[in-house]
């Protein structure tokens, strides 16, 4: 009875041995998957407020190439206008010259005399008012284009100053955008920075996820082995027990027949046999027990992306895309969102070469692309970047 209650005290210590290490492990591995859960959503909201980011940076892109656009054909209209402006000049100054010369001329001939003796040598009164009517109209000619002409020269003064003025206006708002896209870039680079930060942190969590599950295969490896130590020894313990209360029962029994002895002794012999079957049994119960598993299963339209990379080669991914392509036959071929790529463009990234944009993505939303590369090495040393590609159609 005695022996009973120790080998159920044995077991009963094996079995917290095992439950209590188990325990303060997987209160760790909870912890470390609670960071990489967190880290993930912050990733998440980060990769959304980057790509957020980047269609501000295209809309002010572009914002700068329409007001760019607007300087180069209002500067060649200030240009135009200057030129009429001098151009006009000239006639101004010509008709003034004209216009001194007449005054001059009048001062230094007898044109005064001769007005006076045309009017007096009128025939009438009718006359008399024709000809004086024709000489002021004659003389009022020449100012009315003197006047027109001046007239023309402030106008056009005035259309290059409204100019002048509106290209001034337009180079403010180019220089606000471009403040408005550094800053932006600003914003783009600090949250990669934060972004890339995560991964980094990511990564060690990964780390300490597979050195933590490796630590508790070993502790159970090693749990198991002193499990499988305690339970040899307590059958040893039981065996020898069985042997001392055999042996008691043989002298107790010596006043038997050498009949009685003997069928004691067979007993006795059945016993020790039973009991190391029972021991061989046991033992081979604990190796055969399974180690818990440790394994884990140029020229074209510009625009501002985030862009990764991926391979074919990674685990459960298909060697065909989203339109078919065969990517062991042509790897040059991109993820992207169709409703910012469409489907079947041909994009260049500087320093790669041109791709074409025929897959797409669950993750690849907005202004993000997925880049193919032939292994799973290059794929992980691209990692994660900002780029500029260009749209080729």
């Amino acid at each position: 009875m005695r022996i009973k209650k120790l080998v159920s005290s044995l077991m009963m210590a094996l079995l917290l041995v095992n439950v209590i290490p188990t325990i303060g492990f997987a209160a760790t591995l909870d912890e470390i998957e609670s960071q990489q859960n967190t880290k993930e959503k912050e990733m998440a909201e980060i990769d959304s407020q980057i790509n957020k980011a980047l269609t501000k940076v295209n809309e002010k892109n572009s914002e700068l190439e329409e007001l760019t656009t607007q300087i180069e054909v209002l500067k060649e209209t200030v240009q135009a206008t200057s030129e009429t402006v001098s151009e006009q000049e000239e006639v101004v100054k010509e008709r003034l010259d004209q216009a001194k010369e007449r005054i001059l001329s009048m001062q230094t001939t007898e044109v005064n005399q001769n007005v006076v003796v045309s009017l007096f040598e009128s025939e009438s009164v009718t006359d008399l008012f024709n000809r004086a009517y024709v000489l002021v109209t004659l003389q009022s000619a020449g100012n009315d284009q003197l006047e027109i002409a001046e007239d023309e020269k402030q106008e056009l003064a005035d259309l290059k100053d409204e100019l002048e003025n509106d290209l001034a206006l337009l180079e403010n708002q180019t220089a606000e955008a471009k403040e408005q896209k550094e800053d932006l870039d600003t914003q783009v680079a600090s949250l990669q920075k934060t972004m890339d930060e995560n991964q980094t942190i990511l990564n060690e969590l990964d780390e300490q996820r597979e050195l933590e599950e490796s630590r508790i295969a070993a502790a159970a490896e090693k749990a198991a082995e002193e499990a499988k130590a305690k339970e040899e020894k307590a059958a040893a313990e039981k065996v020898a027990a069985e042997a001392a209360l055999a042996t008691k029962t043989e002298k107790e029994a010596a006043v038997v027949t050498t009949t009685t002895t003997e069928s004691s002794n067979n007993q006795t012999e059945t016993q020790k046999t039973e009991s190391t079957v029972e021991k061989e049994t046991t033992a081979t119960t604990a190796t055969t027990t399974p180690a818990e598993s440790t394994e884990t299963s140029s020229k074209g339209k510009s625009i501002v992306v985030s862009a990764t990379g991926y391979s074919t080669k990674q685990a459960n991914l298909s060697t065909h895309t989203a339109t078919g392509i065969n990517l062991e036959n042509n790897p040059m071929v991109i993820a992207v969102d169709p409703r910012v790529i469409p489907l079947g463009s041909m994009v260049e990234i500087p320093g790669y070469g041109i791709f074409i944009a025929g897959d797409t993505g669950g993750a690849i939303k907005g202004n993000k692309i997925d880049i193919h590369f032939p292994s799973v090495q290059q794929a992980n040393n691209f990692g994660r970047k900002t780029i500029t590609i260009n749209i080729l159609n």
